[in-house]
């Protein structure tokens, strides 16, 4: 289960029955189309929007995730009364990162990517897992933006939440580059798990 502390919220919660189901009190995820149409629960989206109902000072609405998603088409069997989704198509990675306790968190992309998205000043950022205990945050500020302020904002956020899972271990390193597209799809992946052989 993905859990933060009560100060702040997570997007999902995982479910005994291999669902995902969503904090439909703090956000909307809208399944939809290639042409932006709500896709009917049962059928895999195209994408799915993020809207954050928490966040006053930068609210996201209808952000493109780039995940395709699967709704349940009715209530969950684990008795959780929130909507369920199943990730049906990745563009990102789960990340598995190592606590101190040695055991193995998953960190769902959905999840991880939203909360540095929330930073002001963010134009785009790209977290790299590159050991068992540390993500490379790659950040792209805004035209104007000040990139230390983006930079200090976004690592807190993103370490506040790493220590709400139990991963206070978890070292966030700034990265020089930017966040870069697939040299193979071209395509942009945000959460990327990228561990040495």
């Amino acid at each position: 289960m993905l859990m933060r502390p009560p100060s702040s919220h997570p997007l999902a919660f995982d479910c005994p029955r291999g669902w995902l189901h969503v904090n439909s009190d703090w956000a909307i995820l809208e399944p939809v189309d290639a042409d932006f149409r709500p896709t009917p629960p049962g059928e895999a989206s195209h994408t799915v929007l993020l809207s954050n109902l928490a966040n006053r000072v930068q609210p996201l609405i209808r952000y493109d995730l780039g995940d395709s998603v699967l709704a349940k088409t009715g209530p969950c069997e684990c008795g959780n009364q929130l909507p369920a989704i199943r990730v049906a198509g990745r563009s990102d990675d789960v990340l598995r990162l190592l606590a101190a306790d040695g055991t193995t968190v998953r960190v769902l992309p959905l999840a991880i990517g939203s909360v540095v998205d929330e930073t002001p000043g963010l134009h785009r950022s790209q977290l790299v897992q590159t050991g068992p205990a540390t993500i490379r945050l790659r950040l792209e500020p805004e035209p104007g933006a000040d990139a230390a302020a983006v930079w200090r904002t976004a690592s807190a956020k993103l370490l506040e939440y790493l220590a709400g899972l139990e991963l206070r271990n978890v070292g966030v390193v700034r990265a020089v580059e930017p966040p870069e597209q697939s040299g193979t799809s071209g395509k942009f992946r945000q959460v990327i798990a990228r561990l040495p052989e």
